[in-house]
């Protein structure tokens, strides 16, 4: 199931890279290449917040039955499945940036290129902090 998983994943990021490069002038290809970016955060961040939703209400539920234990293996699981998808997340940016640089510096747009790569770096740290938040919401329903 992973393997096809993987597969569908590469061959999405080959229709995107080829539509994102279908344009050639620099311009507008750096800005289809941020917008894919801030896509990927936006369905990133989406996918977090339904599964963080999820998690907090099995855990709830196991601990307002006094489940205490099982509630805390579902935060467990939660957040490893919560750095999974993150760190898919933060892979699919890195791959989509790489080729939009490479071919921005082919164009001779190494300013342009610099530009994307900042959006780049501030994305996969918009993930990170998103997965921190994540964790922290699943561990903190243990306070209340």
């Amino acid at each position: 199931m992973k393997s096809i998983l993987s597969l569908a994943t590469v061959l999405g990021l080959m229709l995107v890279t080829e539509n994102v490069f279908a344009h050639t002038a620099p311009d507008d290809l750096a800005a289809r290449c941020v917008a894919k970016v801030d896509q990927t955060i936006d369905r990133c961040e989406s996918a977090a917040a339904d599964e963080t939703a999820e998690c907090l209400q099995q855990i709830r539920r196991l601990l307002a039955d006094g489940q205490e234990q099982a509630a805390r293996r579902v935060a467990a699981d939660c957040i490893d499945s919560a750095t999974e998808r993150a760190e898919k997340c933060a892979k699919y940016i890195k791959r989509l940036c790489n080729a939009c640089i490479d071919e921005l510096v082919n164009l001779g747009a190494t300013q342009l290129a610099r530009r994307v790569n900042q959006v780049c770096e501030d994305a996969i740290s918009d993930i990170r902090l998103i997965l921190q938040r994540e964790k922290n919401t699943i561990q903190n329903a243990f306070d209340s």
